[in-house]
C-alpha cells in the first residue's frame, strides 16, 4: 500500500479535529482585527457542526485499520462515543457563552473553546501514551486562560495560579509514569502494552514479565493514576476544585465539570480498563491483578468525602465542586468492578461508567447553565439562600433546575436514576462460586461497594434537596423581572432537560445500549487483532526499539 494512500487514511480519520484545530487557529490570527461584534458564537457553532458532519459522513470501510494503529490513533466503540460526544460538548458551550460575543476577548475565549474540545476528542481516540498526553495538554493550557479571563476579578488570578501548578504537576506525574512504563515495555502503543502484558512479551532483555515484575508495573501506573486523579478530582487530588470553582463564572464552572472530567476518565479506561482489563495479565502478575483493590479504596474515598464535605457548604459553586468529586467516585466503582464482571451478569463496568459519564454531564452542565443565566451583576447568586423565589420567577429556568438536580440525587426517569442503578447493580452482580474463597471474597467486597455508593446517595440528596427547598418554600429576595428576550442559552437548557428525562425513561433512543455489555472489550489487544495482522504488533514494537 502506498505512503500517500496512507496519509490519505490519515487525514480522513482526522479531518473533524483537523477542521476544529484551523478554525480555532484562523480566529485566533484574525480575531484581533477585525470588529468585536464579529459572530465569532456563530462562527464556533457552525464549526462545531460541520465537524460534527464529516464524522457522521466518515466511511469506516474505506479506512485502513492498519494504519490507524500504526499512527497511535484508534477506531472502536470507545473512541467514537467520546469524539461524538466532544462535538456536542463544544456546541453547548459556545451556546453559553454566545453572551459574551461582544466582549473584546470574546474570539480568544471561543477559539480556546475549539483547542479545549478538539483535545478531548483526540484523547478519546488515542492509543498512544504520547498522543494520549498531547490531547490533555491541549485541554489542560487552554483552560489556565480561561480561568483568569472568565474569572472574578478578586479571584481569577488565584484560581488560575492554582490550577496552573497543580495542572503541571499532575503532567509530571503522567510523563513520569509513561516514560518508566516505555522502559519496562519498550513501546508507548497502549494497544501493543496490553498484548505485552498479556502474552508475556520481553521487549528488553532485563524487562521479565512475571510475578516478580509485578511491583515495578506498579509504580508507573500510580504515577499515571495520580496524575490524572487531578483530571477527574479524585481524593485525594481534589482539594484544589472547591478554590477554583469558586473564583470563576458559573460557564467556567460548568466546562471545569464536564470537559476535564470526560478527558481525564476516557484516558483511565482507555489505560487501565482496556491494557488492565481482565484477561489482560492471565497470571503474569499478582500485584496487577489485584489493582482493582486501589480502585475501590479511591471509589469508596472520593464519593464518600466529596458527599460529606458538600453538606457543609452554603457557596453554591463549592457545593456543586464537592458534588463533581461524589460523582467520580461512582465513576470509578464502575471501573473497579469492570474485571470482576463476566458476560453472564449482562453488564459492563466501563459500560456503566461511560453512561454514568453521559448523566453526569447534562445534568451538571444543566444546573450551571441555569445558574449562568439566573447570575448577574445586581443579582449575584452565590448560596442556595439566593435562589429563593425563582421558583415563581421563573417557572421554567426552575423546573429545569428541578429535573437536574433530581437527576444528580438519582430519583426515577431521569438519567442519573439509571446511570446509579447500573453502577451499583454491577457492584452487587460480581459472580462467585461458594468453593473459590477469592471470588467469594471479591463478591463481598463488591457487594459491600455497592451499598456504600447507596448510602452515599441517599445522604447525598440532601445536598440537592436544600437548594430545591430555595427555589420553591422560600420568599424572594429580588423583585420579578420579566425578561422576554431571548438567549443561546436556552437552547442547551432545554436540550439537556429532554436528554435527561430521554435517558430516564427510554435511554436507548439517545445512546446504543450496547455501550453497558461491549464497551470493555472494544479497545483492547483482542479485539484489535480482528482488524490486525498477527504479527503487526510485534513489527510496530521492533519498529520502534531500533
Amino acid at each position: 500500500m502506498s505512503g500517500s494512500f496512507l496519509f490519505t487514511d490519515y487525514i480522513q480519520y482526522m479531518m473533524p479535529e483537523i477542521v476544529l484545530f484551523m478554525l480555532g487557529s484562523f480566529i485566533l490570527l484574525v480575531g484581533p482585527f477585525l470588529n468585536k461584534k464579529t459572530p465569532w458564537a456563530l462562527i464556533s457553532s457552525l464549526g462545531f457542526l460541520l465537524a460534527y458532519v464529516l464524522l457522521l459522513t466518515k466511511k469506516h470501510d474505506s479506512i485502513d485499520h492498519s494504519f490507524l494503529f500504526s499512527i497511535n490513533v484508534l477506531e472502536d466503540m470507545s473512541s467514537n462515543f467520546i469524539r461524538h460526544f466532544s462535538l456536542g460538548m463544544g456546541l453547548f458551550f459556545c451556546l453559553i457563552f454566545w453572551r459574551d460575543s461582544e466582549n473584546d476577548n470574546s474570539y480568544e475565549t471561543l477559539a480556546l473553546i475549539i483547542f479545549l474540545v478538539t483535545g478531548c476528542s483526540v484523547v478519546g481516540m488515542s492509543n498512544d501514551l504520547v498522543v494520549l498526553f498531547l490531547g490533555l495538554e491541549l485541554i489542560s493550557i487552554p483552560t489556565y486562560v480561561l480561568l483568569y479571563l472568565h474569572g472574578k476579578k478578586e479571584l481569577a488570578a488565584e484560581s488560575a495560579m492554582k490550577y496552573f501548578f497543580l495542572s503541571i504537576f499532575s503532567s509530571g506525574l503522567l510523563l513520569l509514569g509513561f516514560s518508566y512504563l516505555y522502559g519496562i515495555v519498550g513501546t508507548t502503543n497502549i494497544s501493543a502494552i496490553s498484548d505485552a502484558l498479556s502474552n508475556g512479551y520481553r521487549f528488553k532483555p532485563t524487562a521479565d514479565i512475571d510475578n516478580s515484575s509485578g511491583f515495578l508495573f506498579l509504580i508507573p501506573m500510580l504515577a499515571i493514576l495520580a496524575g490524572l486523579g487531578f483530571k477527574v478530582s479524585m481524593v485525594p487530588f481534589h482539594f484544589y476544585a472547591p478554590d477554583v470553582y469558586q473564583g470563576t463564572t458559573y460557564r467556567m464552572c460548568a466546562l471545569l465539570a464536564t470537559v476535564s472530567k470526560v478527558a481525564g476518565f476516557a484516558a483511565i479506561i482507555r489505560i487501565f480498563g482496556f491494557a488492565l482489563a481482565q484477561g489482560a495479565l492471565p497470571g503474569a502478575s499478582k500485584t496487577l491483578d489485584n489493582i482493582y483493590v486501589l480502585f475501590w479504596i479511591l471509589a469508596t474515598v472520593t464519593m464518600t468525602i466529596g458527599t460529606i464535605l458538600g453538606l457543609l457548604q452554603r457557596n453554591l459553586r463549592r457545593i456543586l465542586a464537592y458534588s463533581s468529586i461524589s460523582h467520580s467516585g461512582y465513576i470509578l466503582a464502575g471501573i473497579a468492578v469492570a474485571p470482576k464482571l463476566d458476560l453472564t451478569t449482562g453488564i459492563d463496568g466501563i459500560g456503566a461508567s461511560f453512561f454514568y459519564l453521559i448523566a453526569y454531564f447534562f445534568g451538571t452542565f444543566g444546573i450551571f447553565a441555569v445558574l449562568d443565566v439566573l447570575d448577574s451583576k445586581d443579582k449575584p447568586i452565590e448560596d442556595w439562600d439566593d435562589l429563593a423565589g425563582v421558583g415563581t420567577q421563573n417557572p421554567f429556568l426552575s423546573i429545569c433546575l428541578a429535573v437536574f438536580l433530581f437527576s444528580l440525587i438519582g430519583i426515577p426517569f431521569t438519567g442519573g436514576f439509571l446511570a446509579k442503578f447500573f453502577i451499583v447493580f454491577g457492584c452487587v452482580s460480581v459472580p462467585y462460586t461458594w468453593d473459590d474463597p477469592l471470588s467469594k471474597g471479591s463478591h463481598n467486597l463488591f457487594f459491600l461497594l455497592g451499598i456504600i455508593a447507596f448510602l452515599n446517595a441517599a445522604i447525598g440528596s440532601w445536598i440537592y434537596l436544600r437548594i430545591l427547598s430555595g427555589i420553591y418554600f422560600k420568599p424572594a429576595i429580588w423583585p420579578k423581572v420579566i425578561n422576554t428576550s431571548f438567549r443561546p442559552s436556552y437552547l442547551p437548557i432545554a436540550a439537556c432537560l429532554f436528554i435527561v428525562i430521554v435517558l430516564g425513561v427510554r435511554p436507548s433512543l439517545i445512546i446504543n445500549l450496547n455501550l453497558l455489555k461491549g464497551m470493555a472489550t472494544s479497545g483492547n489487544s483482542a479485539s484489535i487483532s480482528k482488524i490486525v495482522d498477527p504479527d503487526f504488533i510485534d513489527k510496530q514494537v521492533v519498529s520502534k526499539r531500533q
